[in-house]
């Protein structure tokens, strides 16, 4: 799948919106929207355009804890603060974040797609009292635009889903995977790309989609034999190998079921197809299905060879029995460099208690 061919990604689309609205109010200096999850309650930052002034990225706060945009969410209605100056003295690192840039005034709305909250649209604006109900009037049709744009980047990817999914249930697949081990690892992958997205330099918009395209990591397995993934006991060699064509499996199953669903327009495919063909890779060049090594390893493959491993470690497997949370990071600390990435490693040892705390949240029932 070749990136460069697709339709300009929702954050290309956002700069150009941005771009013709600051033609008509040049002080209007931000437009960025925020997206929601409604598994872990959080509103995370995916998306933005300034004009040239600090830009507030890979940040997350739960909306439960943020309730003045809850009520806006809950009420679907607007809001406009007319001298952020009000905000002095606030404790949340959004609130500081825009006072130090200059913002002078903002307007925020919910956005929804289907009566579901989908996040938040904010325009910030360089003067105080800057939005007017004709300034507002207009921007509440580019807010419909948005929404629109929203819905039609993330509908597809629900079609891909929903389809493996349904797949995977005709097929009668299973595996000792449960579905809070899919959550699990989607927020520790999730979170752990926030941590290095400063080294890394990546997007939020990236960040999310990291999130979004986890759940399809082994999608390959709908292909392995049930004996051979529920098998207690170590696998012979030759049943090590039947299983590790699940990754070449599921790199063919998303080749076919993107074409039978004309989903190719789907954004950062990139990113999915890195996830299921390389996070069984390993630093040392000892994986499979390539034996990539070091940074040859796209970083998905990194990101999720972290997130699986804490996870498999951490919980009972018809194999073994469960290890603690702090031996399972201990592992995965001492094979850095051979098996994971020392950035990620070290992102995830410096912010070890925010992992446990999704190991918490995410409990097998």
């Amino acid at each position: 799948m070749d990136e460069e061919n697709q339709d300009p990604t929702i954050g290309h689309k956002i700069v150009s919106l941005h771009r013709e609205l600051m033609a008509i109010w040049p002080e209007l200096s931000r437009m960025a929207v925020a997206i929601y999850d409604r598994e872990s309650d959080e509103l995370k930052t995916f998306v933005h355009s300034d004009d040239g002034q600090p830009s507030l990225s890979a940040y997350s706060a739960r909306l439960s804890n943020v309730p003045s945009l809850k009520v806006l969410a809950e009420n679907k209605t607007d809001r406009i603060i007319e001298d952020l100056r009000v905000f002095e003295g606030a404790e949340s690192k959004h609130c500081q974040w825009l006072l130090s840039a200059g913002f002078k005034s903002s307007y925020t709305l919910p956005l929804f797609g289907h009566d579901y909250l989908l996040g938040f649209l904010f325009f910030d604006a360089l003067k105080p009292n800057y939005f007017d109900d004709l300034i507002v009037k207009s921007l509440n049709v580019y807010a419909e635009l948005i929404e629109a744009l929203l819905l039609n980047e993330l509908a597809p990817l629900y079609t891909l889903r929903g389809a493996i999914n349904t797949a995977k249930h005709l097929t009668h697949q299973r595996d000792s995977e449960t579905a809070s081990h899919i959550k699990r690892m989607s927020h520790y992958a999730h979170l752990l790309a926030r941590k290095v997205s400063t080294h890394f330099e990546l997007s939020d918009e990236y960040i999310e989609f990291i999130l979004q395209y986890l759940p399809l990591h082994d999608v390959g397995k709908i292909g392995i034999a049930d004996d051979l993934l529920l098998k207690r006991g170590k696998l012979t060699p030759q049943e090590y190998e039947q299983v590790k064509l699940h990754v070449d499996k599921g790199l063919q199953i998303i080749d076919a079921i993107v074409d039978e669903f004309d989903l190719a327009q789907i954004q950062h495919l990139r990113i999915l197809y890195n996830i299921i063909g390389a996070h069984h890779e390993k630093m040392d060049g000892s994986g499979y299905p390539k034996g990539l090594k070091g940074q040859a390893i796209p970083l998905e493959g990194r990101l999720v060879a972290i997130a699986d491993v804490l996870d498999a470690l951490s919980h009972p497997r018809p194999y073994k029995p469960a290890w603690s949370f702090e031996d399972s990071i201990s592992y995965i600390e001492q094979n850095a460099g051979s098996h994971f990435d020392p950035v990620c490693v070290k992102a995830l040892v410096a912010n070890s208690e925010e992992f446990r705390q999704i190991f918490d949240a995410f409990r097998d029932n």
